[in-house]
């Protein structure tokens, strides 16, 4: 198996949007961005993937297992799915009780469970948040527990949606330094941006998609001087020049 991910040959259509012929492959402890302006099929990708949708023809397959209505729940185990937005993805009253639904569901014993919310609040820097109330956090917060969620499943692959959007610049440093442990442990990642920012300085590679259609898909050093991608993704010279770890080098 050489493929958390394989889009084979994918259509789908409703109104007047068309997402036609997409192959696309994630590779196992790879870390692929999926760029592409508002409305050209980022977030309707993410829904075929985890079946949500249902493609009008091709086959998606994650870890070799084709997805299908009957067997939704045992990928949606291999899969994890941050929100852009973590307030559609939080409902328990408090952190603590958020993070153990996940976990509870798997039909866990009550002490694994407790392990793994305190593994997970830990690992996204937020144990100290346990007992708050999840209407009570700031967007980046929210994020983090939203993040803790979903790794309390140990998934082996992460597909975040917009994970950097609303966040200010130290917030996007903590979900950097959080993702890149995760990858170091091999989990997957999937994610989608706008920006060339986190492309250049956080993908493997890069698939861009336009009105519906894949126009590139390849490693991001070649990404970086394809005009194809460059008309899909926006500028954050900026931030290439702000987001610096102490010691001057980029995340």
């Amino acid at each position: 198996m050489t493929c958390a991910i394989d889009v084979d040959r994918v259509s789908f259509a409703y109104d007047d949007f068309r997402m036609e012929d997409i192959n696309l492959e994630l590779h196992i402890g790879e870390q692929k961005a999926i760029a592409g302006l508002n409305g050209s099929g980022k977030t309707t990708l993410f829904k075929l993937i985890l079946g949500l949708l249902e493609p009008r023809s091709g086959q998606i397959f994650v870890r070799d297992r084709r997805v299908t209505r009957e067997n939704l729940w045992e990928v949606r185990q291999d899969v994890g799915f941050l929100f852009q937005n973590p307030e559609d993805q939080l409902f328990a009253p408090t952190v603590w009780e958020d993070v153990a639904f996940g976990p509870r569901n798997l039909g866990l014993e009550p002490q694994a469970v407790s392990d793994r919310v305190d593994w997970a609040l830990e690992r996204v820097g937020m144990s100290s948040f346990s007992h708050r109330s999840v209407t009570e956090l700031s967007h980046g917060q929210a994020k983090r527990i939203a993040l803790a969620g979903v790794i309390a499943m140990r998934p082996s692959i992460l597909i975040l949606d917009e994970p950097f959007t609303g966040l200010d610049f130290k917030m996007v440093q903590n979900m950097v330094d959080i993702i890149r442990d995760l990858k170091q442990d091999g989990v997957s990642i999937l994610f989608t941006t706008h920006d060339s920012f986190f492309i250049e300085n956080w993908s493997d590679t890069v698939a861009v998609l336009e009105e519906g259609k894949i126009v590139f898909d390849g490693p991001t050093k070649d990404a970086m001087r394809d005009d194809r991608v460059t008309r899909n993704v926006g500028d954050w010279g900026q931030l290439r020049h702000r987001l610096r770890n102490p010691d001057g080098r980029r995340l």
